[in-house]
């Protein structure tokens, strides 16, 4: 019986470690333990595990879009993202369950498409994003240790891509600083920090724009 390490059980799989303990957990995997505690994988296992994600699991996937305003969508962004993202899951191989679209802040905690799409991860192997940040703009992390716990990858197409500061990004920096300020100040107070951050927010763009 052949026996194969963490790291190499990974690279047959393609999943990452959390994947691999979530599927020991189900039962899928019975890895043996080393005197010292380290486990290695039965080739058998790993074989029927490889023809069961090949066929059926590691193909299969969800996209997930998401722009912060009613106007980037308007102007085509949400689309172009969705072309983008479809097109390299079809180059990947991949087979697009379904396309989750979005028009909300990265920050606000009731999306209704990344609800609906969190509540059904068993039927995916992967979530393919543009970037991070279209899941979220913060707790990035915490969402990709609850999708391995599920046995799901989060797959970001522009991971190593320079991003330029953008409009998006202040939009959700004013969203926070108002929703902190209505509770300190209540809701009159909110509203008026968010005008003068907003009337600020103009100013440099006017002012950007003469530099040009």
């Amino acid at each position: 019986m052949k026996l194969y390490t963490m790291q190499e059980t990974k690279k047959l799989l393609n999943v990452t470690r959390m994947t691999l303990l979530s599927w020991e957990q189900k039962g899928k995997l019975h890895p043996v333990r080393t005197p010292g505690g380290t486990r290695r994988y039965r080739e058998e296992e790993i074989h029927s595990l490889l023809g069961e994600t090949t066929e059926e699991s590691i193909g299969r996937v969800y996209v997930y879009c998401r722009v912060s305003t009613k106007k980037q969508e308007q102007s085509g962004n949400l689309q172009r993202q969705k072309e983008r993202l479809v097109y390299h899951c079809h180059t990947k191989g991949y087979t697009v369950v379904k396309v989750f679209e979005e028009v909300a802040s990265g920050i606000n905690e009731n999306r209704k498409e990344l609800k609906a799409m969190f509540g059904s991860l068993e039927s995916v192997e992967r979530i393919v994003v543009e970037y991070p940040d279209r899941l979220a703009r913060f707790g990035y992390r915490y969402i990709e240790m609850l999708c391995a716990l599920a046995g799901v990858e989060l797959e970001t197409v522009e991971k190593n891509a320079v991003q330029e500061p953008d409009k998006e990004m202040v939009e959700d920096l004013i969203a926070i600083i108002t929703s902190f300020s209505a509770r300190l100040y209540g809701a009159r107070g909110g509203r008026k920090i968010k005008k003068c951050l907003s009337e600020l927010e103009r100013e440099r763009g006017a002012n950007d724009e003469n530099h040009n």
